[in-house]
C-alpha cells in the first residue's frame, strides 16, 4: 500500500511537469523592455556619415531688405557636406546668399565672413549685392578692376554704394583701410543729395589724419554731380585751412579755366569740344578744331604753344575766377600763311550738374 502511493505521488510530479514545459512552449515570448531592444547592427564604416550641422531653411526670394527679419533653422538634411564638388558648393553658396539677401543684412554679411574658401566668399557677396541692386551692377572690368585696387569685398562693396545703408554697413562688417575707405568716400557721395550733413559725419569715423582725405575725396566726387552745390557748402565752412581744402579738392574736378576739351596734333593744341555754358562757348570766338598757336597770361608776353606737353597748356589756361587769358588760334580750314587770330577769354568757373 505503501509503494502504490509513492508510485502515485511520482506520476501526479511527472504529469505536472509535463504541463508546464508545453506551457512554455506554446506561448508568445513577452517583448523586451525599451531599455534592452537591441539596435540594428551597423553599417559598414565606409557608409556611415557624420551627423551634418544644422542648414539654413531657405526662404523664397525677395528682394525686399527686412531689417531685424529672423532666419529659421530647420533638422539637418543627410547629406554629407564633404561629398560635394566645387561647383555643387558655389551653387549652394548662390541660391543661399540670394535668399539670405531677403532678410537681416547684418546676418547675411556675418555669414558670408565665415565663408573662408575666397572663391565661395566671392559667390556669395555677389549674389547679395545682384539680389539688393536688382543686377543693376557695374561693367565686368570696372569691378575687376575695384577688386584688384582694394580687394574682393571693397571692391565688390562699391557696387551698392547707391545704397548708403547698406553701403555703410557692408563697410563696417567687410572692410578694412583702403578698401573701407573707398566703400564710404562713394556712399556719402551718393548721400550728398539728401543729407549732406550725414555725408560728411561719416568723417568721424576715421582718425584725424585720414579725414581731410576723406571730406577731400567727398567734395570732388560733389563736384562733379553738381559743382555749384559744392561750392556753396564749401564757402560756408567755418575754419579756413577746411575751406581752402574743400574748393581746392573741387577745382581738380570742375577747374577755373574757359571749358575747352583739347589735344595735340602735329604738336600744337587742337581745340577738340567746347563744353556747353562755359566761356569757351559762350565767348563765341573759337570752334571745335581751331589750332592754338601761343598763348599769355592776361597782357604778359605770348609764349610759343608747339611743342608743349598738353597738361603744360592746360595749366597755362587755366587761372584765379575773372582773370583773362589770350589766344593766337587758327582755324582748322585756314589757308597757308593766314595771319592767327587773337581772343581773349575771361576765365570762368567750370560748373557740371547731372
Amino acid at each position: 500500500m505503501k509503494v502504490q502511493s509513492i508510485f502515485v505521488a511520482v506520476v501526479a510530479v511527472l504529469a505536472a511537469a509535463v504541463v508546464v514545459v508545453l506551457r512554455l512552449r506554446t506561448e508568445p515570448a513577452a517583448p523586451e523592455s525599451p531599455a534592452v531592444q537591441r539596435a540594428p547592427s551597423a553599417q559598414p564604416s565606409e557608409f556611415v556619415s557624420e551627423p551634418a550641422p544644422a542648414a539654413i531653411v531657405l526662404a523664397p526670394r525677395s528682394n525686399t531688405v527686412v531689417p531685424g527679419e529672423t532666419i529659421a533653422i530647420s533638422s539637418p538634411p543627410q547629406t554629407n557636406a564633404t561629398s560635394l564638388n566645387k561647383a555643387e558648393r558655389l551653387a549652394q553658396a548662390r541660391e543661399t546668399f540670394r535668399a539670405l539677401a531677403g532678410g537681416d543684412p547684418q546676418a547675411a554679411l556675418r555669414s558670408a565672413r565665415q565663408i573662408t574658401d575666397e572663391t565661395e566668399r566671392e559667390a556669395a557677396l555677389l549674389a547679395l549685392i545682384t539680389e539688393w541692386t536688382r543686377g543693376e551692377l557695374s561693367p565686368p572690368r570696372q569691378r575687376a578692376q575695384a577688386i584688384a585696387r582694394f580687394g574682393l569685398e571693397a571692391g565688390l562693396g562699391l557696387e551698392i554704394a547707391k545704397n548708403p545703408d547698406l553701403a555703410v554697413l557692408w563697410a563696417a562688417e567687410l572692410t578694412e583701410g583702403e578698401g573701407r575707405a573707398a566703400v564710404l568716400e562713394q556712399a556719402a557721395v551718393t548721400m550728398l543729395d539728401t543729407d549732406p550733413t550725414a555725408a560728411f559725419a561719416l568723417s568721424e569715423q576715421f582718425a584725424a589724419d585720414q579725414r581731410r582725405q576723406f571730406v577731400g575725396s567727398v567734395f570732388a566726387g560733389w563736384a562733379e554731380k553738381d559743382t555749384d552745390a559744392a561750392l556753396q557748402w564749401a564757402e560756408k565752412l567755418p575754419d579756413p585751412s577746411e575751406r581752402d581744402a574743400a574748393i581746392q579738392a573741387i577745382r581738380a574736378v570742375a577747374p577755373v579755366g574757359i571749358g575747352a576739351a583739347m589735344e595735340v596734333k602735329d604738336g600744337y593744341p587742337v581745340i577738340r569740344q567746347l563744353l556747353p555754358g562755359t566761356p569757351a562757348e559762350l565767348s563765341g570766338q573759337i570752334q571745335p578744331g581751331d589750332r592754338i598757336l601761343a598763348l599769355a597770361q592776361g597782357d604778359n608776353t605770348f609764349v610759343d604753344a608747339h611743342g608743349l606737353a598738353l597738361k603744360d597748356i592746360v595749366q597755362m589756361i587755366r587761372g584765379a575766377p575773372g582773370s583773362l587769358v589770350q589766344l593766337q588760334v587758327l582755324p582748322a580750314d585756314a589757308a597757308p600763311n593766314t595771319t592767327p587770330r587773337t581772343v581773349s577769354i575771361v576765365r570762368g568757373q567750370i560748373k557740371f550738374k547731372r
